[in-house]
């Protein structure tokens, strides 16, 4: 399959319409897929990096389209790619066992071409035909279903027989708004990265982990099955591991450099990548949360804040940009308990108070709001110009709000003095007057929500990438 994921942007809305319309998502594609970039350069991809691409298409058609028909059209159709390529992958390398994992009437090989591929990348090492493995449900609770994955017992393909198993827990995660099965995904995680592997035959031992934007993969394992299968990670490439000296690049470095050139995209892959192979990069998981919330990227920057709060709790700059997260998606109550967990923070303060503004005037709390406002202006930003402008910006829209307010009063009080003075006609100017009122503060309320929850070209940016360069003063980022 050859897709194109940016040519012939210039057609008309119609036309470009017409041609998702003519799409064919029926075929059987194999692997690697071609696929032509923006500069039209065909290249290969593999079933993982073949997902990712449609999902940050979906991610980011907000921000690349200004029109609602084609913006949904755009989702529409790389959901109909990911569903066959996910079909697809599975028709060539699935087996019938896991097919299990897709339950509830669900279509056959979506959610089970993700588990082959997990356990085939996972399970190479213990074993080279992981279909030969046996799969059936042990339990389910309110977040993910356990799957027990036993090897065969021959020696038929391995040097040694393989005891002990394996549990694959899977979870299925809400592609809108919070989802609590991918918060579950993460605790899960922590727990079990925690583990000590002082009595290997009896501890369950964290394998490997693997999360794209509807599903998470946790597959841990009991017995010496570790001893073939506890040093996986599926964040390395083995392409990186040649020569006496290899240099494996750091990836925080990488996004570093992409994010000074403009380049955000490929910075928050290498964000995203650095956490995954080490959970304890705390610049990892601000660079994903601030790069995503630029691109417009709610969930990718939800798993980074969420993920980067359980392995650093009670830290401030991961509690402002998880309250950023949640103001993207509209909850400003949940924000405002995130903020509250914040208690020094001094390069901070001025930016958390910013926050509790918003939170309040969207909460229709302007007496409060307009004090935290001046709070917040007269504290400062820390340097940061993006948060300045926005603080700006929404205290020059209240003194506007303010002044129209005055005006449509000032017309009630005319009309008033002119039935008093004059005649009774002037009554008529009153609900004129009342109404000007309410329309004024509406629309002065519908548009600071859009700035704050809309779409990525339309919202204020209350995230900085000035936080990855500057933080406490004396203390490096980890």
């Amino acid at each position: 399959m050859i897709e194109s994921s940016s040519a012939g942007w210039e057609m008309d809305k119609t036309n470009k319409i017409r041609r998702y319309q003519r799409k064919d998502y029926s075929t059987v594609v194999e692997f690697p897929v071609e696929i032509i970039g923006r500069d039209g350069v065909i290249r290969r991809y593999s079933f993982e990096e073949s997902i990712r691409l449609y999902q940050r298409r979906i991610a980011s058609a907000d921000l690349r389209y200004n029109d609602r028909e084609l913006i949904d059209a755009e989702k529409q159709h790389c959901l109909h790619r990911i569903q066959q390529l996910r079909r697809s992958f599975f028709a060539n390398f699935g087996w019938p066992a896991v097919q299990i994992v897709d339950e509830d009437g669900g279509e056959s090989g979506l959610l089970a071409a993700e588990v082959a591929a997990f356990l085939r990348r996972c399970l190479s090492s213990v074993y080279p035909e992981p279909e030969k493995f046996s799969f059936s449900e042990l339990d389910r609770t309110e977040h993910y279903r356990v799957y027990f994955v036993q090897p065969p017992n021959d020696e038929s393909g391995v040097d040694a027989v393989v005891e002990g198993h394996f549990l694959l827990y899977v979870f299925n995660f809400e592609t809108v708004g919070g989802s609590p099965e991918r918060e579950a995904f993460f605790d899960l995680i922590k727990v079990l990265d925690g583990v000590q592997l002082a009595a290997p035959m009896t501890v369950e031992s964290l394998i490997a982990f693997f999360h794209t934007h509807d599903c998470g993969l946790v597959l841990t394992g009991f017995g010496n099955v570790t001893q073939h299968t506890h040093e996986i990670d599926l964040a390395e490439s083995s392409e990186l591991s040649w020569g006496d000296e290899p240099e494996v690049p750091d990836p925080v470095e990488l996004g570093m450099r992409m994010l000074s050139h403009g380049k955000f995209e490929g910075a928050l892959e290498q964000f995203v990548e650095a956490y995954t192979r080490q959970h304890f990069r705390r610049v990892a998981y601000l660079g994903a949360a601030v790069v995503a919330d630029q691109l417009g990227d709610d969930d990718e920057a939800e798993t980074a804040t969420v993920m980067g709060c359980r392995y650093f709790p009670g830290d401030s700059a991961m509690s402002y940009h998880f309250a950023v997260n949640q103001m993207r998606r509209g909850s400003f109550q949940g924000a405002l308990r995130s903020l509250d967990v914040i208690k020094d923070w001094p390069q901070g303060q001025g930016a958390v108070e910013l926050l509790r503004a918003l939170c309040q005037l969207s909460l229709k709390q302007r007496k409060r709001g307009r004090t935290m406002l001046r709070g917040a202006l007269s504290t400062g930003f820390h340097d940061d110009p993006h948060l300045t402008r926005a603080a700006k910006w929404v205290n020059a829209q209240l003194w506007a709000r303010n002044l129209m307010v005055c005006l449509a009063g000032i017309l009630g009080v005319c009309s008033l003095a002119g039935a008093y003075v004059a005649s009774l006609a002037f009554l008529a100017l009153l609900p004129v007057s009342v109404l000007g009122v309410r329309m004024v503060d509406a629309a002065w309320h519908r548009q600071l929500i859009r700035q704050i929850v809309g779409s990525s070209g339309q919202r204020m940016r209350l995230s900085s990438s000035a936080i990855l360069s500057s933080d406490t003063p004396g203390t490096p980022l980890q």
